[in-house]
């Protein structure tokens, strides 16, 4: 627990939505699958993972036109009707999320924010479909920054840089909290500390690409808190 940081200690914690904060990855990746198959590329949601998985999606549909015989925009279409139905239709927290934050009120904690890859559509109604959206309420405001509002996607660090500017916080005073190896590759490169959280992507992967320290559930980050 020694390495785990105390968040008090930054002025800003930027969190990932999907995988941290929102139980979505299992069926965006199961969906992703189904409609790159259709498209005719077989693919399983253990192929969508490992070659998918924290991409920017235009990156991803392009390799599947490549292969398959859907042209991009019809994929992509088809791809985010599914994935908003399923969320529209319920979606869960990620377990601890909302003790985390809890914590974090209680302290009276740094602020924070959410930056995600993902569309904001798709932030919005994932946050609201799981009962988290007004945990990041500032000042009447959610602070939901996506890649999809200034074009670039992680792992470049400009969406972190961009979320910190719009708060008003140095780099250096903001810690990230993660799931994926292109998010941490985003978080180091806009200088700024990253804690990983290992589910669909390993302890050791998240490791090697330089996050310190990786947790197994946010458990652990909410015990050091206080």
């Amino acid at each position: 627990m020694t390495d785990v940081p105390d968040l008090r200690n930054y002025e800003l914690v930027i969190f990932d939505c999907d995988g941290v904060l929102v139980d979505t990855e299992p069926t965006t990746n199961r969906l992703l699958a189904e409609v790159v198959t259709e498209a005719g590329w077989a693919v399983s949601t253990d192929d969508s993972i490992r070659l998918f998985k924290g991409r920017e999606l235009i990156e991803s549909v392009i390799d599947v036109e490549a292969v398959g015989g859907w042209p991009r925009l019809v994929l992509l279409d088809e791809f985010r009707r599914r994935r908003f139905a399923a969320f529209v239709a319920g979606c869960d927290p990620i377990e601890g999320a909302a003790e985390l934050l809890d914590r974090l009120d209680a302290l009276g904690a740094p602020r924070r924010c959410v930056a995600s890859n993902g569309p904001p559509k798709k932030m919005h109604a994932s946050l609201s479909a799981c009962g988290l959206l007004d945990r990041f309420d500032d000042g009447g405001t959610p602070r939901l920054f996506s890649a999809y509002d200034i074009e670039t996607w992680k792992p470049d660090p400009a969406l972190f840089l961009h979320a910190a500017e719009v708060m008003c916080v140095a780099p250096n005073r903001c810690v990230v909290i993660e799931d994926s190896v292109s998010g941490v590759e985003a978080a180091r490169r806009a200088g700024m500390p990253v804690v990983a959280l290992a589910g669909l992507t390993d302890a050791a992967t998240l490791g090697s690409a330089g996050a310190s320290p990786v947790i197994t559930a946010l458990h652990e980050l909410t015990a050091r808190q206080g």
